[in-house]
């Protein structure tokens, strides 16, 4: 089976000391943001070009960096991502938009939780910032009706499913 340069695959083995090297000898490099040479690797340089980033050299072209990323397909006019035209170049001087290359942070999706409180318990007179003030109940608060709130903030540092590491590599050459 013949596998098209730049085809970026899950690797489930280690990437490190002689890893690297039987890796690049059958022809893949590890998706890590490293620079390399349009002489040794023409073909991927022509496949991807720029598209992760401006290298520091000319003549020298820039693989791109999954560590520690999610992959997704390009949305190309779906809008399957409804912010696909804003995301940003994942180094400078890589793709922006809806194209290959492009980058997206995190975002959880934006929502509340509503709830209310019972009259007798607070009143507009008794909120202070963010936080309530128990108020015995008086006819003014009883009155007034309900009030609205929101719950705290809950959950961890990103929204993410659930996942299990790989490496990613890439195809750069036939060998």
């Amino acid at each position: 089976m013949t596998v098209p340069i730049g085809t970026i695959l899950a690797y489930a083995g280690l990437v490190d000391g002689n890893a690297r090297g039987e890796l690049a000898r059958q022809g893949w490099l590890i998706c890590d943001g490293e620079e390399y040479s349009e002489e040794e690797y023409p073909e991927l340089e022509n496949t991807i070009g720029v598209y992760y980033g401006s290298p520091s050299m000319a003549r020298r072209f820039k693989v791109p960096d999954l560590r520690g990323r999610f992959v997704r397909g390009v949305d190309d006019g779906t809008g399957r991502d409804p912010d696909a035209n804003s995301r940003s170049a994942s180094v400078a001087g890589g793709n922006t938009g809806d194209r290959v290359g492009s980058l997206q942070e995190d975002e959880y999706k934006g929502h509340s939780h509503p709830f209310r409180t019972p009259p007798w318990y607070w009143s507009e007179a008794d909120y202070n910032g963010n936080t309530f003030i128990c108020a015995a109940p008086t006819q003014a608060n009883v009155a007034g009706g309900q009030h609205n709130d929101n719950t705290n903030a809950t959950g961890g540092k990103e929204t993410r499913p659930k996942n299990i590491y790989v490496n990613w590599i890439i195809k750069a050459k036939d060998v």
